[in-house]
């Protein structure tokens, strides 16, 4: 059945440049999926999608031209996956949040519905909350029950390489990803960290590292054993921690590492051991140029 989802429209009331929205579905033509703009408004930018895998599954790269968040600043993603379809979706680089010296919120939002027997990945860069900023983002992924999904999420505790770092000096932080299946909410992940007391709490949370990443899987006939080959593929990676859960079949992965790249390679080592099971083919590395 195919998912009856509106379209997200701009309203006319929004401020130029401030409320940066993209609207796409995804459609079975000719034998493969193709993705359509229903709309989008600056500063994101359409610049369409390209097959990297070289069959049926097109890549779209989100391309939002505003080069981070200043403050009241939101992006909304809404992405429909018609039944049969597959796509992914990803970043041309990080979210990067900036100070909000007047105590208003920079969100960033986004919506995916995949339709029965769809595969959706979502694999998008970091966030970044720089010092000062104020940062509120969801993640909200709704399928069917023969729906398949790969996605990832991270967060970084700042800049933490600027200067003498600015680890853990933003000002207000709230991240969630939910994931329902069949109209049944099977994963919810809260992160908030408010004021310095919470902060800090997360800081010690952390251990000292300042990436956390997380991979959520779903698909109907998810392989048994196939969390220990996740667990295989991501405990030799220098400089991180992880642990992998399986409920039924749903597998979810949190990684915490010293070094961006620490966490991507965890990432990557989590989709080369999954997406076989998930889309039947195997992971390369993502081209974003």
């Amino acid at each position: 059945m195919e998912p009856r989802v509106a379209p997200i429209q701009p309203d006319p009331e929004w401020i130029v440049g401030k409320y940066a929205l993209m609207t796409v579905r995804a459609r079975g033509r000719q034998g493969r999926t193709e993705i359509d703009p229903l709309c989008w408004r600056i500063p994101f930018q359409w610049q369409g999608y390209h097959y990297q895998d070289h069959d049926d599954q097109p890549f779209m790269l989100l391309v939002n031209s505003g080069g981070g968040f200043v403050e009241g600043d939101v992006s909304h993603f809404h992405g429909v996956l018609e039944p049969g379809t597959r796509a992914l979706f990803t970043t041309t680089a990080s979210s990067k949040f900036y100070k909000c010296p007047g105590g208003a919120v920079s969100r960033e939002i986004v919506d995916l519905h995949a339709g029965e027997d769809a595969l959706l990945e979502f694999c998008p860069d970091e966030a970044i909350p720089f010092a000062r900023s104020r940062v509120h983002r969801i993640n909200r992924i709704v399928l069917e029950p023969s729906s398949r999904l790969f996605a990832t999420d991270m967060v970084s505790a700042g800049r933490v390489h600027y200067g003498a770092g600015e680890v853990f000096l933003f000002h207000h932080l709230v991240s969630e990803f939910r994931i329902t299946v069949g109209g049944r909410l099977v994963a919810l992940d809260r992160l908030m960290a408010t004021e310095r007391e919470t902060i800090g709490a997360l800081e010690r949370l952390w251990q000292g590292r300042r990436h956390m990443a997380q991979a959520f899987a779903y698909a109907p006939d998810l392989p048994p054993g196939v969390e220990d080959g996740v667990h295989e593929a991501i405990a030799g990676v220098d400089g991180t921690e992880a642990g992998v859960t399986r409920i039924g079949n749903l597998v979810i992965v949190r990684i915490l590492s010293h070094e961006t790249w620490q966490a991507h390679e965890a990432l990557f080592n989590t989709w080369r051991a999954l997406r076989p099971a998930i889309a039947h083919k195997n992971a390369r590395p993502i081209l974003k140029c």
